[in-house]
């Protein structure tokens, strides 16, 4: 290691022997023998299946993490023995991880929520009785109608949390009449979404490594096709190998590599797996990669030489795809002749980066040369980082300019955004049209009409511009109600009186974990609670429920149905479907909507009519089928043409094969082509996928007449249809602020009175290296805080215990105090079986603190020491330390919902509590960033005590 300049570096042999250390370490690394995985022949798989009886194979979609992949269940005499991938999914290409084979430990454990309960105590203590379902629904529709007479339905909130299959939900409570439906998007990277969505219209980029592809050949015929193209991709704050929100990037990076010899560089303040199989290791300073994206973006127009083959970095054609790039750059290039007050450099120099990033100069160089001149490329940006960063949004802004103006965008082997191609699915199966009914509000005494949507407590609230709503903040509403500042309701205010939390935990997600609960439990001057009602629909019991006055046990994902379609590279879905019957008492989000919708209306609400649910939607099948109905739901795009006989431009509905076939109609005047529709059946005959074409530069289209390629306006989801250097997006925002006046609270906080209309730039919070109102505390707050995801569902999964065999990265390691608890476990006759288990000392994952090795050692620290980590709040954690060399100095890695797991559902999880960090109860409650509320998980400094 070296450092010079207040950088840190490792030399290539260092490299390689923290790569080795932390690889072995993790016990992740890919060994010899990664790929020697023998082919099962028919005549074995025939064997098999004789030797295990009568067994029924069913197609399904995983939830033990967020990728949802493909997986086929083995069931015998209603129990899942076999979990396996299903290689028709090209999404996981048959791919089976660790989490997903672990799925009967969560489907059968006995800590799950098996019947309704109503609480008995205060919230927080977990003290509830059994109750019926009628008894239970009758209790929260009773309460959810005395909410909707005395304060309007706009005053309950349904957050449909962490995990798929929500649109039921949303269909219930757009019906009731309240526009406030979430989801965990919300809390989960917003501001790494910015950027593409302002500037294409979609959301996630990623690259195109996806692997198999269904491509159109030269003869008509669609085939697989296995290629690799990408040459270099960037893995920024980024760690696909132990993230797998997108399955293929775990195999597709390496096939890249193997297959096409791709270099892969990853930054990250911390050795990740994804950076110990990287060719280079960035270990940057935390917070600052919008700072290393700027310099990159000046470095390659300042040196971009069209006549020059080394320095070609910007395919000039970008521009005919694109408007307003000549105010970008202007906008950009004005605060080069600004002075940063941090360190008196150049705004975006090489210097001026090499002293925020902690990088040394000259790599910073290299990288953006490399960028610029290797094609094709993607650079790919993370949720931990930029995404957990107040200032986030710059960041992502830059990282999409970067990857248009190079020329990588849809093409074979660069970025895709892949919000922008994969397959629509929903329609108004989520009722978001009742959206638009009208609803009247008194208004300083005047009764005023507007929409169901203008009473949306952020988008005509305190956060107009965050289309992905603001959890977050939720606490603040819960304690001091909201104000609509905008739109025809403007002036209305209402209190939060319900609170419909479903699959979702953000007691240890949604922020500071003490700011939830102070939310949650708070009571007005009568000791009435403020938030009248608190429902959990879970299959597990998680910490949010110990605060609910009522739980409804879901069943699992094994037990229910719906679809999944996560970011693949073109359209493909894949059906989830219903393996064995709902075990215990729990049901399905159909049959709970139904339930709810009939007791609303035999209690006299007017909303809910049994032609919109019991009546329409008889079974889950009812429910799915009109998701599927306008699927694929994408307009016909790119090279190869996807189905040659159709005409480009024109949305595409309908299954593979009847487009294929050309059994369609043709509605001209609506530019739409109709197929058969895709239904549960057709996907059940299909190995539960349907797979349409893919193809490349989906962005333009060959003008024969000018002799050259222009925009296709198909694909991209911006109001012009081109690229957008200039953001059209917050018009909508700024005419809401011109009309009354009002800055929204996140404007105020970085000095803008309206959303800027192309490049901007502010300061992250917390941090002394950037931002000089945070300076005065780097002396006593030395380390920056970190965070990041191990190999769980958010923080649903923690309670299977084969999953705490595996170590991930420093931060969830085997240091286990001694400890027993009862688990599903397999028995001798390879059968699951409640069992009480001894854990050993040290043989159980659990949440750690990754501490940088000299840092260590001038602590006096040693792994499995107790530590705590104190912020300038106030703010405690204590955790036992894990010593690496694979960690920027400065630096503090905790997971990410790993420790102070305090619910008795978590299962052996809950018994750590006490020696493990909590992350989020180290967030400040109040920094939330300034466009679209997220809260700043990663912006903390802290110091570390010896304990």
């Amino acid at each position: 290691m070296s450092s010079k300049n207040n950088s840190f570096s490792l030399s290539r042999r260092n490299f390689l022997k923290v790569s080795a250390a932390v690889t072995a370490a993790t016990g992740m690394g890919f060994g010899a023998n990664m790929l020697n995985i023998k082919k099962v022949s028919a005549e074995e798989s025939e064997k098999l299946a004789k030797s295990l009886g009568n067994v029924e194979v069913k197609y399904t979609a995983d939830v033990m993490c967020p990728s949802e992949c493909a997986m086929e269940m083995w069931v015998k005499d209603g129990r899942i023995t076999k979990i396996y991938g299903n290689d028709s999914c090209p999404f996981n290409d048959g791919a089976c991880c660790a989490k997903g084979a672990s799925g009967m430990q969560l489907i059968y454990s006995p800590e799950r929520n098996k019947y309704p309960l109503i609480r008995e105590g205060e919230r927080g203590e977990g003290k509830f009785r059994r109750a019926t379902w009628e008894e239970a629904i009758d209790y929260i529709g009773k309460k959810l109608v005395e909410i909707k007479k005395n304060y309007g339905a706009e005053s309950v909130i349904m957050d449909a949390g962490d995990v798929t299959d929500r649109d039921q939900y949303y269909r219930l409570f757009h019906a009731f009449g309240t526009p406030n439906c979430v989801e965990h998007g919300s809390i989960c990277d917003t501001p790494r979404r910015h950027g593409p969505k302002l500037m294409l219209g979609g959301k996630r980029i990623e690259p195109d490594v996806m692997r198999p592809v269904l491509v159109r050949q030269p003869d008509g015929s669609l085939k697989k096709d296995y290629t690799y193209y990408s040459k270099l991709i960037i893995y920024v704050g980024w760690n696909p190998f132990v993230a797998t929100r997108i399955n293929y990037e775990s195999r597709g990076t390496v096939g890249a590599k193997v297959e096409n010899g791709c270099k892969v560089i990853v930054v990250d303040p911390a050795h990740t797996n994804t950076a110990s199989q990287a060719d280079q290791w960035l270990p940057i300073r935390p917070g600052t990669d919008g700072d290393l994206f700027a310099a990159m973006l000046r470095y390659i127009i300042e040196n971009d030489n069209p006549n020059d083959p080394l320095k070609k970095y910007i395919d000039w054609s970008f521009k005919e795809l694109s408007v307003g790039w000549d105010e970008f750059e202007k906008e950009f290039k004005s605060w080069w002749g600004k002075t940063d007050p941090i360190n008196g450099k150049s705004y975006f120099s090489l210097d001026w980066a090499t002293d925020r990033t902690g990088l040394p100069i000259e790599q910073i160089a290299q990288v953006a040369h490399e960028f610029g001149i290797t094609k094709p490329a993607a650079l790919v940006w993370g949720m931990q980082s930029p995404g957990h960063h107040y200032n986030g949004y710059p960041a992502s802004i830059l990282g999409t300019a970067l990857n248009i103006i190079t020329g990588n965008i849809d093409v074979p082997g660069g970025a895709i955004d892949t919000e922008l191609v994969k397959s629509d699915k929903g329609g108004d199966a989520k009722g978001s049209s009742l959206k638009k009914k009208k609803v009247k509000r008194l208004v300083d005494g005047k009764e005023v009409e507007g929409e169901v949507e203008h009473l949306h407590m952020d988008w005509y609230g305190d956060w107009p511009a965050a289309w992905d709503d603001v959890v977050g903040d939720y606490p603040r509403r819960f304690r001091e109600g909201v104000a609509l500042n905008y739109g025809p309701l403007k002036g209305h205010k209402y209190p939060i009186k319900g609170f419909m939390i479903r699959t979702g935990n953000p007691v240890m997600t949604g922020g500071n974990t003490k700011d939830w609960i102070d939310a949650l439990t708070a009571k007005d001057s009568n000791g009435n609670y403020k938030v009248e009602l608190v429902v959990n629909i879970d299959t597990l019991y998680l910490e949010t429920g110990m605060y609910a006055d009522v739980i409804l046990p879901e069943a699992s994902y094994a037990e229910r149905m719906s679809l999944s379609d996560v970011y693949p590279s073109h359209q493909v879905l894949w059906l989830r479907d219903r393996v064995i019957e709902p075990l215990h008492e729990a049901k399905c989000p159909t049959d709970i909507m139904n339930m709810i919708a009939k007791k609303l209306s035999e209690l006299g609400d007017a909303d809910f009519k049994a032609s919109d649910f019991w009546d329409k939607y008889k079974s889950e099948e009812d429910f799915v089928n009109e998701m599927l109905a306008p699927a694929p739901g994408r307009n016909h795009a790119g090279e190869p043409i996807p189905y040659p006989h159709l005409p480009l431009g024109y949305k595409l509905q309908g299954t593979p094969d009847s487009l294929d076939a050309g059994r369609v109609t043709i509605d001209h005047e609506k530019k739409v082509v109709k197929g058969e529709l895709v239904t549960v059946d057709w996907m059940r005959k299909n190995k539960g996928v349907a797979v349409w074409p893919m193809s490349w530069n989906r962005f333009k289209v060959f003008d024969k007449e000018a002799g050259k390629h222009v925009a296709s306006k198909a694909v991209a989801k911006t109001n012009s249809k081109l690229f957008e250097f200039t953001f059209s997006a917050y018009d909508k925002y700024n005419k809401l602020i011109a009309e009354t006046g009002i800055i929204p609270r996140g404007l105020k906080e970085i000095g803008y009175d309206k959303y800027p209309n192309t490049f901007y730039w502010f300061e992250t919070k917390w941090n002394p290296y950037t931002n000089k109102e945070y300076a005065k505390y780097k002396d006593e707050y030395p380390f920056q805080l970190i965070c990041g995801r191990v190999h769980h569902a958010m923080t649903g999964t923690q309670m299977v215990p084969w999953l705490s065999e595996a170590p991930v990265e420093g931060i969830w390691m085997p240091l286990n105090n001694s400890f027993k608890h009862k688990i599903i476990d397999m028995n001798a006759n390879n059968e699951l079986e409640e069992v009480e288990k001894e854990f050993k000392e040290n043989t159980f994952c659990v949440g750690t603190i990754a501490i940088n090795a000299d840092d260590a050692k001038k602590l006096g620290l040693k792994t499995g020491d107790l530590a705590i980590l104190e912020n300038p709040l106030g703010a405690q954690e204590k955790g036992k330390v894990y010593v690496t060399e694979g960690m920027r100095p400065g630096t503090i890695k905790l997971g990410f919902g790993t420790g102070g797991r305090f619910s008795p559902g978590i299962g052996p999880t809950s018994k750590n509590k006490d020696y493990t960090p909590n992350h989020s109860g180290l967030v400040d409650p109040n920094a939330h960033s300034p466009i679209m509320g997220m809260p700043c998980y990663a912006d903390m400094i802290i110091k570390v005590i010896k304990a």
